[in-house]
């Protein structure tokens, strides 16, 4: 009787652990679905990356799998010994049943002890179950180690196989970057010879040319030269014979001027200085036929809008179309003298470069002084005049005796003792056109010049003589006994023309930051209008009227200033990025023509309209030369600056067209203008 309390208890230990090894082994089935489905979307290198951790845990797991099973059998083994009490029970019931029989209470537990037996063998049957699913897990996964250890083996030699290689590539890989730094150096050596070969590309044709003739030449001067051997000797002895008569004349001189002391102290009766010097400037003195007409000047007040409606119709008169953006780009251009001292007209012939320059000052009533410059032309004296010494004159051009005559300080003395009434003529203004300005090197005969007209202090202070001095600009004459200079004021502006062609010679970034140049583009329609014959303006534009229609910058709305800022900052980016940077010179010129741009007749303006027309007309001819396509990216960003933040498509579609035509011929920018329709 006492093994019957050991039956009933045992019965809910095992089913506690028949539901707790049914519930591990649940679990672990959904587990290991879950690992297989994930692993076998991952690429082996992926899936068997982690694989030694992960056989250390499917090891370890195993032996917890292992342990559960050893418990597994301790419990069956208790089990076993269970049912061996059951059926020595049983047997004892059998023994007893016909002791019992009457006994309905022990029937009972019989039936009890049965019904629990039953449900035993129930759970031992699920149980049995559970451990063979667990087994047959546990040896799969014992295979899939198996396989992986095989897997890991192969990868491990892999990798050491890759290591062996990775170290022979890096070996390979310093001895190339070692070939590559002189190469990277002679690349870059490169792009500065194609860079300086750029801006000689315009000019190689004539280069070629003149080689040509050059050899040409140096073979006719070779056979020309055995006989002028024997014309040198009998010159050398011609020389040594001027020598002796050049030192006889000097002993008459000396003898001639003994002589003229003497006689003056003997007459009393001195030579007049102020002859020889009358007979030294007689061509300087005398007034350029430029400022001859118009004579008298406005006697009233017109507007800034009133003088460019004038032009405008005075042009129309003529069939002549030129858009207004031109027409107020050019008038800006020639406002700003003070920040940029050259106007330049570029394109091709016969565009209407000279024309504009000339009309303009006719209907606006400025003097106008055009000036053809000659290939030869290779220092200031070109511009302004020599000494001659044989004659003991100085032989002036019409650009010195202009200046003489516009100067109201330095040489008003001269004009002052001309015989006849002379018209003041500093209230007065004149343009000077160097036409086809780059047929010769700009640096060569203009640079001094350009940097005295930069030098001019700011109008309101030019009546002090000491801000002057730098500005001045000295003339060489040497029998004068003294210096003469000649200040270039402000009533006096510059402009010039030139031809692009391969007879030319491109503008430095010294004439680019101090200057404008419109490009006029090749006309695409050859019309024939009727024209009229205007007269020109018969009275004088009056140089004080003129200086009311300059602002300052400060006068400048804020947004408008801020705007500016922006878009200068944009464009030093841009311009940096293709090595084509820029200074606070050409900010300050931006600056200035935005600040001084027509106003309309409610005395406002569109600040993207003169922020346009500086990118065209300073950014773009300093683009000259650059390669298209290592410069594509800030191209672009410039053609977007253009078109979304200055609105301005009709100038951002033709930068884009040229671009693609030009990356598609020579791969290098040349601005070729733009034809505005308004």
């Amino acid at each position: 009787m006492m093994t019957e309390p050991l039956s009933y208890g045992a019965t809910p230990f095992i089913l506690g652990l028949l539901l707790t090894m049914t519930a591990l082994s649940i679990v672990m089935s959904v587990l290991a679905i879950t690992y297989k489905n994930r692993s076998a979307r991952l690429p082996d290198a992926t899936r068997f990356e982690d694989i030694r951790e992960r056989r250390q845990l499917a090891e370890l797991k195993l032996e917890e799998l292992r342990e559960k099973i050893r418990e597994l059998d301790r419990a069956m083994t208790e089990k076993d010994q269970k049912i061996a009490d059951i059926v020595g029970l049983e047997d004892r019931i059998e023994t007893l049943r016909a002791e019992y029989d009457g006994l309905a209470n022990a029937r009972s537990e019989i039936d009890v002890v049965r019904a629990n037996a039953a449900v035993a063998a129930e759970e031992y049957a699920l149980a049995k179950q559970g451990l063979d699913e667990i087994l047959d897990e546990a040896a799969e996964k014992q295979a899939l180690i198996d396989r992986a250890d095989g897997r890991i083996h192969k990868l491990e030699d892999a990798a050491r196989t890759k290591e062996i290689e990775i170290e022979g590539l890096r070996a390979e890989g310093q001895r190339i970057e070692a070939d590559l730094a002189p190469l990277r150096a002679e690349r870059e050596a490169a792009h500065k010879v194609i860079e300086e070969a750029s801006h000689s590309a315009s000019r190689l044709a004539a280069l070629e040319q003149s080689l040509i003739d050059g050899r040409a030449a140096l073979t006719r001067v070779e056979a020309e030269i055995a006989p002028l051997e024997s014309v040198l000797e009998e010159h050398r002895a011609a020389v040594a014979a001027a020598r002796e008569h050049h030192l006889d004349l000097t002993e008459s001189v000396t003898r001639l001027e003994a002589l003229k002391a003497r006689l003056e102290k003997e007459t009393g009766v001195p030579v007049s200085d102020g002859q020889v010097e009358a007979d030294v400037l007689g061509e300087l003195e005398r007034q350029p036929r430029c400022i001859s007409s118009p004579a008298q000047l406005l006697g009233h007040r017109p507007s800034e809008q009133d003088g460019l409606a004038n032009v405008s119709n005075y042009l129309r008169d003529l069939g002549l179309n030129y858009s207004e953006r031109t027409l107020k780009g050019f008038h800006t251009a020639l406002k700003i003298n003070d920040k940029s001292q050259m106007t330049v007209l570029a394109g091709v012939s016969g565009t209407g470069k000279s024309l504009l320059p000339r009309l303009y000052c006719e209907a606006m009533g400025i003097h106008f002084l055009q000036i053809a410059v000659e290939p030869r032309w290779d220092s200031p004296q070109d511009l302004l005049g020599f000494y001659n010494y044989i004659e003991k004159r100085y032989r002036a051009t019409d650009l010195a005796r202009l200046l003489v005559h516009m100067d109201p300080y330095d040489t008003s003395e001269l004009v002052s003792r001309l015989d006849g009434e002379e018209p003041d003529r500093h209230e007065h203004m004149a343009l000077v056109l160097l036409d086809e300005m780059n047929l010769a090197r700009v640096e060569y005969y203009f640079s001094e010049f350009l940097s005295r007209l930069e030098a001019r202090p700011p109008f309101e202070m030019v009546a002090d003589q000491s801000r002057r001095k730098d500005a001045e600009i000295p003339i060489d004459i040497r029998g004068l006994g003294r210096d003469l200079k000649v200040f270039p004021s402000h009533n006096l502006l510059f402009a010039g023309t030139m031809n692009d062609d391969e007879s030319t010679q491109a503008l430095s970034d010294k004439v680019l930051d101090r200057g404008n140049v419109l490009q006029f583009a090749a006309p695409k329609t050859f019309d024939h209008p009727d024209a009229k014959t205007p007269a020109p303006a018969v009275k004088a534009q009056k140089f004080s009227e003129w200086r009311s229609w300059i602002r300052n910058e400060s006068q400048m709305a804020a947004a408008d200033g801020s705007m500016c800022d922006d878009v200068i900052t944009q464009l030093a980016q841009i311009m940096g990025s293709v090595n084509r940077p820029f200074g606070h010179r050409l900010r300050d010129g931006i600056f200035a023509y935005c600040g001084n741009y027509p106003r309309s007749e409610r005395g406002d303006v569109d600040i993207r309209h003169p922020l346009a027309d500086q990118i065209e007309f300073r950014i773009m001819p300093k683009l000259r030369g650059v390669d298209i396509e290592h410069s594509r990216s800030a191209m672009d960003d410039l053609v977007a600056l253009i078109r979304t933040n200055l609105n301005d498509g009709e100038f951002a579609d033709r930068l884009e067209l040229t671009l693609e035509e030009q990356s598609d011929a020579s791969g290098l920018f040349v601005w070729r203008g733009l034809t505005r329709t308004r």
